[in-house]
């Protein structure tokens, strides 16, 4: 099993129905599960996702996570078979008794029968913890590998190697025996083993002994023939050398990228959710449009500055942000939590604001020209003189916000919530106010407005300057 898991069509019945029966936002469940929205989104789009948040989103749900997710069939007969073993929750209440201790535990004969020393199956197990001390402990790596025979109720499990990334140890055994492993780790059952928690576990089949190769190959595959717009989800690409590749539009979601080099790449576009990012050098890598949205990223992650930036705004949403002058083109800031954000002068042109939380910001002056802020919301916000040309402001909650002098020129602001903003001086020059909300918005010396066009905004409830009893002093929000 990889890093992530995707919800199957009935899955996904099921999960919308604990949804609906809820109640809740996908805001709300975010918070409860600890991913941003977009997470949600691609959870209920049947997209794949971290195998950890996968599982959190089913328990949320109050939803068993193995009947939820797209699981292949010999896999779902493999966890209905474990599911059913009496002797299940015994092994774990081993695993939970023996975690602190380097207590040895001899398995009994039985175990090791039909138990096929030779086999070329393995699992690699990710634990949290100091790799330097596990090294220099061979009684705690004796004492581990003991409790995890037992576990497995296979007496010819082996540790062939242990890594770096956090600590990876690699079992060799039987099948059956790592399988059961593989299950009641990822089922939530066995989440730590002698006091070190279990981050992640994967299952190498037979002919997967040496990783290198196909990694190697693939790699080989990625720089010849370009990889963009290619499905690469899940993949392990850790420590390659892929700088200067054209990845662009390419599906990275939950990948291995650890330490990979991505110097000058042109990722444009790519979905980096989930993917992990430790270690990995991004400098002068195109990340225009790409999602950041739960990857995973530490100091040791070389990535420019103003991309950074965008991964703390996703992923740390925070009130009051001082975002003054902030570089933010093309940023993939969907559903990003700007909220009472001072963003005077900030450049968010051909930005993705999608969804985004705005209210009370201040965006005076700010440039979001091309910017798509379709379903964001932009209540009281202030965005005086800001650039907003050819912006997406389809079904945007822009209701008391200032836009007084603001350039919407070719803006699309049909659906959009205009009730009490302030529109004056605004340049609406080919603009789309089609089935926007107008009630008691202020017009007034605006561009590109015609005799039919005012007349018809006037039906609908909008106020003009000139307009007698004209209410402007006290409508105005700012």
């Amino acid at each position: 099993m990889g890093r992530s898991l995707s919800a199957s069509k009935a899955g996904l019945k099921k999960a919308n129905t604990a949804f609906k029966t809820k109640g809740w936002t996908q805001d709300y469940l975010a918070g409860a599960v600890g991913c941003t929205r977009q997470t949600i989104i691609k959870f209920f789009a049947g997209r794949p996702i971290a195998k950890h948040l996968f599982q959190a989103m089913c328990n949320e749900l109050n939803l068993e996570w193995g009947e939820i997710a797209e699981l292949e069939l010999e896999q779902e007969q493999a966890n209905r078979s474990l599911g059913m073993n009496t002797e299940l929750g015994t092994t774990c209440e081993i695993a939970q008794e023996e975690r602190s201790t380097t207590k040895v535990l001899t398995p009994p004969v039985s175990l090791a029968k039909n138990q096929n020393a030779n086999s070329k199956d393995q699992l690699v197990i990710t634990f949290t913890g100091d790799i330097e001390t596990l090294q220099k402990n061979p009684d705690f790596q004796s004492a581990l590998l003991t409790l995890m025979q037992a576990i497995s109720k296979d007496a010819s499990l082996t540790i062939e190697k242990i890594e770096r990334g956090s600590i990876k140890i690699t079992f060799n055994g039987s099948l059956e025996g790592l399988k059961m492993l593989e299950e009641l780790i990822t089922s939530g059952e066995l989440t730590e083993v002698m006091g070190l928690p279990v981050e992640d576990v994967q299952l190498l089949p037979s002919g997967t002994l040496n990783k290198k190769p196909d990694k190697s190959r693939l790699v080989q595959e990625i720089i010849a023939q370009e990889a963009k717009g290619q499905d690469l989800s899940d993949v392990d690409l850790s420590g390659e050398d892929l700088s200067g590749t054209d990845l662009s539009n390419a599906d990275l979601s939950c990948a291995d990228l650890r330490g990979t080099d991505l110097r000058n790449a042109n990722l444009e576009n790519a979905d980096l959710s989930c993917t992990d990012l430790r270690g990995t050098d991004l400098r002068n890598a195109n990340l225009n449009g790409a999602s950041l949205h739960d990857a995973v990223i530490d100091e040791a992650t070389r990535i420019d500055n103003k991309w950074r930036l965008v991964w703390e705004i996703v992923n740390q949403p925070s009130e009051g942000r001082n975002l003054r002058g902030a570089d933010l083109r093309g940023a993939d800031l969907r559903g990003a939590y700007l909220i009472d954000a001072y963003l005077r002068g900030a450049d968010l042109s051909g930005a993705d604001l999608r969804g985004a939380y705005l209210i009370d910001a201040y965006l005076r002056g700010a440039d979001l020209s091309g910017a798509n802020l379709s379903g964001a919301n932009l209540s009281r916000v202030d965005l005086s003189r800001a650039n907003l040309s050819r912006a997406n402001l389809r079904g945007a909650d822009l209701s008391r916000a200032n836009l007084r002098g603001a350039d919407l020129s070719r803006a699309d602001l049909s659906r959009a919530n205009l009730s009490r903003a302030n529109l004056r001086g605004a340049d609406l020059s080919g603009a789309d106010l089609s089935r926007a909300i107008v009630e008691n918005a202020l017009f007034g010396g605006n561009l590109g407005l015609t005799k039919n066009m005012k007349l018809d905004l006037e039906q609908r409830g909008a106020i003009f300057n000139d307009t007698p009893g004209d209410r402007s002093a006290v409508l105005t929000p700012h």
